[in-house]
């Protein structure tokens, strides 16, 4: 399958467009739109992409959105099974940035909601510890709420969400500032990577997939994602090993094998340079903390 990016229109004709509903899995290819979203997991897993953050996500997962910023949920693949079982279920909120009001934001009281949505959102925000459970309670209140109780609630969670520390910014700092039509290429090179992360991937494969010469390739994606292809496609591979460590009984030679990498004492380096740990005591952590 060819990856592609795709920029939504609004389609909606209120000031918010919310959706509660359980999927067999998330559909949407990575895309973006004018939109500022607020998504929160509640049944599923696999990587979430957003900009150049690539992450793990499972069922709390919560994240703020900026306009047209790339993103996407992408499911494990045992989501897509025909046998499975598994189902997606999000809460998600979209608005535009001025939903409330041309100058709403501009208001002395507004500041920090107004910080909030045009200089942290586009970078996409992680809500984490008590503020991401705090926000999580609000938002399963959300479907029981009328429309005009729904637009007081969601100027009620971003003012939550504002006014804390528990937070953190997803894509780089100097990823909006990435040309479009360089941003559209990167994120070719991205899903290639995702879609392939367990193969022998060269440089001379990604750089065809944008139609570049390999040198010319180093230098563009360098520059655009201040790192090198391998790291980010390290990154992808131990973010998929963390699941496999998580969610299997799977041993680490095998773990090490299904996601790429040709032997174990490169996965270890890799694996302790990115998490600060070896995949063993990654996933006693994990166990303990799942107490």
């Amino acid at each position: 399958m060819k990856p592609i990016l795709i920029r939504e229109k609004k389609t909606f004709n209120a000031s918010i467009d919310f959706d509660c509903k359980e999927y067999k899995y998330f559909y949407h290819p990575l895309h973006y739109h004018p939109e500022i979203e607020l998504t929160l997991i509640l049944k599923s897993y696999g990587q979430r992409q957003i900009g150049d953050s690539i992450e793990n996500f499972d069922a709390g997962d919560l994240v703020l959105v900026g306009e047209n910023l790339p993103h996407v949920w992408r499911n494990d693949e045992v989501f897509s099974q025909l046998d499975s079982e598994l189902k997606v279920q999000a809460i998600g909120m979209k608005f535009l940035p001025d939903f409330a009001g041309v100058d709403f934001f501009n208001r002395p009281e507004m500041t920090a909601i107004k910080t909030l949505l045009f200089e942290h959102a586009p970078h996409g925000v992680k809500l984490k510890g008590r503020l991401r459970t705090k926000v999580h309670k609000m938002m399963l209140k959300l479907p029981h709420l009328s429309d005009v109780e729904k637009f007081i609630a969601l100027l009620s969670i971003l003012n939550v969400i504002a006014i804390s520390s528990e937070k953190e910014l997803l894509a780089s700092i100097t990823y909006r500032n990435i040309k479009k039509e360089n941003t559209d290429r990167i994120n070719k090179v991205l899903d290639f990577l995702m879609l392939n992360y367990q193969k022998e991937i060269t440089l001379d494969d990604v750089a065809e997939k944008i139609n570049m010469n390999k040198n010319a390739f180093c230098r563009f994606f360098k520059q655009g994602m201040k790192k090198s292809l391998f790291t980010v496609l390290n990154e992808i591979r131990i973010a998929k090993s963390c699941q496999h460590l998580i969610q299997t009984d799977m041993d680490v030679a095998q773990i090490c094998y299904s996601n790429g990498f040709n032997n174990i004492s490169n996965f270890s380096k890799a694996f302790k340079k990115i998490t600060g740990i070896s995949p063993l005591n990654y996933r006693k952590a994990m166990k303990y903390k799942s107490r």
